[in-house]
């Protein structure tokens, strides 16, 4: 298991920086609104268990909304369904992981029983 120390973060970061205006990454952005109208009708089918991770985000939009309400309209009715939010920034997964890793484990175990 990698451990993202400080300076794996702050390296990863600059190589992020540097990769990231490539051509490929260019389109996404220039598609982004196209990409959401695609996509703003999917729905996980109902019977799937969906485990998501957030951010503790303190904004909320003008209408009262914030990440958390945004995926409590993509949660299905499956029992074990959740929201797991973490204090951290967009890429939890470098920080936040042995909560992520403990959350996954829980999830798939209750499954388990289904």
């Amino acid at each position: 298991m990698m451990v993202h120390t400080e300076e794996n973060l702050i390296m990863t970061k600059a190589i992020l920086a540097w990769k990231g205006y490539n051509k490929k990454v260019v389109n996404e952005a220039n598609n982004i609104k196209n990409n959401i109208n695609k996509a703003v009708d999917m729905k996980f089918p109902s019977n799937m268990p969906v485990l998501f991770f957030t951010t503790q985000e303190d904004q909320v939009t003008e209408d009262g909304k914030n990440n958390v309400t945004f995926y409590e309209t993509q949660l299905t009715n499956y029992s074990a369904s959740k929201i797991v939010t973490l204090q951290g920034h967009h890429y939890l997964h470098w920080t936040r992981y042995k909560e992520m890793s403990k959350e996954v484990n829980e999830f798939i175990e209750s499954l388990a029983g289904d």
